[in-house]
C-alpha cells in the first residue's frame, strides 16, 4: 500500500454513503442551468447535469468527504475518468428523491507513463418518493486519485483491442458553442456543488500547478454543453443515458464546441431510443482537440 491518507483499502471498496433525501429547489436549478449557458428548461424540468451534485449531496456524502475517504493529496491530484448516467424519468424541481449509494470499485493502477493512481468508482440511485420509490436515475462516476509513490500493487491496465467499425449512416446534430468559458460560472458551479477543489476557483492553485493561473472548468459543466446540443436536437428532457470519458481539462477563456452524430437505435428501459456519438472539442487555442467523448441515448 502507498503512504497516503484516507481509509485503508479494505474499507474503501463497499463504503456505503449514509443515504437521505434531496429536493431540487427552483433557485438551485435556475443557477445550475445558467452555469451551463443554456436557456431555462420548461415545465419544472431540472437540467440533466444536476446528476453530478444531487446524488452526492442527497446520499449524505460530499465531494470533500470523498476526497478524505480516498486520500486526495492536493491540487491536481484528482481527475475524472468518466460518467455513466441513466435517466429512467425526468428530474423535476420540488420533488423529494430518496438517494442511496456506495463506492463500487477501488483499484491500484498505473498510467501509460507508469505514474500511480487509484481508480475509484461510485454508484448512486435516485427514487421518487411520491411515486412509490420509482427509480428515476442512476449515476456511476469514475474518478482517479493520483499518487506520489507506487508499490507492486499498482499495475497498468490490459491493452485495449481495436473495435470493429461499421458503415452505419451518421446524422449530425446541431452543434452547441461556448465562445469563451467563463471563470465566474465556475465559481457559481463550485458553490452549487459544495466543491472545495481549488483548481475550479482559485488562480493561485493552478499557478502552483504550472497552469499560469487559468482555472479548470468542472467536468459536469463540460458535459452540460453536450446535453445542450442534445436538447437543441431532441428537445428538453430527451436524454436517457450519457456515457462519457474525459481526456483533457478545459480552462477559462477556451472556446469549446459540443456536437454529435446519430448512429442508430438501441433498447433502453423497455423502449427504443436513438444512439448518438457525442463529443466536446476545443477550437481555441488548440484547433479540433477532443476533450470529452462518449455516447448518449435520446428519445
Amino acid at each position: 500500500m502507498t503512504e497516503r491518507g484516507g481509509l485503508p483499502d479494505e474499507e474503501i471498496l463497499g463504503y456505503r454513503f449514509p443515504g437521505g433525501t434531496y429536493t431540487i429547489a427552483h433557485w438551485e436549478n435556475f443557477l445550475l442551468t445558467d452555469c451551463t449557458t443554456s436557456e431555462q428548461l420548461p415545465d419544472g424540468l431540472v437540467h440533466p447535469v444536476a446528476l453530478f451534485h444531487v446524488p452526492i449531496l442527497g446520499s449524505g456524502i460530499s465531494i470533500a468527504k470523498l476526497f478524505e475517504v480516498c486520500g486526495a493529496e492536493g491540487p491536481g491530484t484528482v481527475g475524472l475518468d468518466g460518467y455513466d448516467w441513466e435517466y429512467f424519468g425526468s428530474l423535476r424541481i420540488d420533488v423529494p428523491y430518496d438517494v442511496q449509494g456506495s463506492i463500487v470499485h477501488w483499484q491500484h493502477m498505473a498510467d501509460d507513463k507508469g505514474n500511480p493512481y487509484d481508480a475509484m468508482k461510485f454508484s448512486i440511485e435516485l427514487r421518487d418518493t411520491t411515486r412509490a420509490g420509482e427509480l428515476v436515475a442512476r449515476v456511476t462516476n469514475s474518478w482517479r486519485f493520483r499518487r506520489q509513490q507506487a508499490t507492486a500493487a499498482y499495475k497498468r491496465p490490459a491493452e485495449k483491442t481495436a473495435e470493429a467499425t461499421s458503415s452505419t449512416t451518421r446524422t449530425p446534430i446541431p452543434e452547441f458553442t461556448v465562445d469563451s468559458v467563463d471563470a465566474q460560472r465556475m465559481k457559481t458551479m463550485a458553490a452549487i456543488l459544495r466543491d472545495p477543489y481549488r483548481v475550479h476557483w482559485d488562480r493561485a492553485a493552478t499557478t502552483e500547478m504550472g497552469l499560469n493561473g487559468r482555472v479548470i472548468n468542472q467536468g459536469p459543466l463540460n458535459l452540460s454543453y453536450i446535453v445542450n446540443a442534445l436538447h437543441a436536437h431532441g428537445g428538453a428532457g430527451c436524454v436517457r443515458r450519457l456515457t462519457v470519458a474525459f481526456h483533457r481539462p478545459v480552462f477559462d477563456g477556451d472556446r469549446v464546441v459540443a456536437g454529435g452524430e446519430i448512429i442508430g437505435t438501441e433498447a433502453f428501459a423497455g423502449r427504443n431510443v436513438r444512439k448518438v456519438n457525442v463529443w466536446l472539442r476545443r477550437d481555441d487555442p488548440t484547433p479540433n482537440e477532443i476533450v470529452v467523448s462518449g455516447s448518449a441515448l435520446i428519445d
